[in-house]
């Protein structure tokens, strides 16, 4: 556990002004043994966290490093761009709106904004629900192979009988780029969701606008359907989503 701890505490000196790792400026500064300093920078640059610099001058932050760096940028850029989304979406209809991901079989709601019509949801942050029963996580889960999607719902026991049934639903998000659904947890509740992917496939994000069916008519429901599918385009357009790229808004 030392070892790991003094890895941790290496990577920890790089920084703006301190970009190249030395050997002897690592000991002194660490107070750690020369030997054990370059075990550790050697294992590190075996795993492409550090990387040798030319002429042996020392470390450097290596590409695992970046991974992990545009990793957590995507992560927190895609949710500052949904994040937007909800604000905007919630400033225009009042309802509430909410984030969520696709943990499993199930979604989990990262963020709620409520407008000033009185609806409040009942599930909370944090609390799983299941992806299928939910228009968010049909978006989420449309974005998935068909074998996988099949795979996940099925580990829900209130999974549809027939996977056929499951995969028409998919197939109706994949083909309008939303999902609309009326809630099972509290009755007269519907809502509209959708699903957006970074370029490379590692972040993927739902958000969901949910309305009491009897505040609205079938204008407001295609209005509400259009900005939310105009908001995912728009963050698709950002992040390289090829899903909504070029995607007919009007089909």
């Amino acid at each position: 556990m030392s070892s790991l701890e003094n890895a941790l505490k290496i990577v920890c000196l790089l920084g703006q002004d301190r970009p190249i790792l030395r050997v002897g400026e690592v000991c002194r500064e660490l107070d750690l043994p020369k030997s054990s300093v370059s075990r550790l920078l050697k294992t590190l640059s075996e795993y492409g966290i550090v990387e040798r610099e030319p002429g042996d001058t020392g470390y450097a932050a290596g590409q695992r490093a970046l991974l992990l760096a545009e990793l957590y940028t995507a992560r927190h850029k895609l949710l500052d761009l949904v994040d937007a989304s909800l604000d905007a979406l919630t400033a225009d209809f009042q309802f509430a709106c909410y984030s969520a991901v696709l943990v499993g079989p199930d979604i989990v709601i990262i963020r709620v904004k409520h407008g000033s019509y009185p609806l409040r949801l009942v599930q909370e942050i944090g609390v799983p629900m299941p992806a299928y029963r939910t228009s968010v996580g049909r978006a989420l889960l449309a974005r998935k192979a068909d074998a996988e999607v099949i795979e996940l719902v099925r580990q829900r026991p209130d999974a549809p009988a027939r996977d056929a049934e499951i995969l028409a639903a998919i197939e109706e998000v994949r083909a309008s780029g939303a999902s609309a659904t009326a809630s099972t947890v509290i009755p007269g509740i519907a809502a509209l969701g959708v699903a957006v992917q970074d370029a490379q496939g590692r972040e993927t994000m739902g958000f969901s606008i949910s309305y009491p069916i009897a505040a609205t008519d079938e204008a407001v429901r295609a209005r509400m359907l259009g900005r939310i599918r105009q908001e995912a385009q728009a963050i698709g357009g950002r992040i390289g989503d090829e899903f909504w790229i070029g995607r007919d808004m009007h089909a």
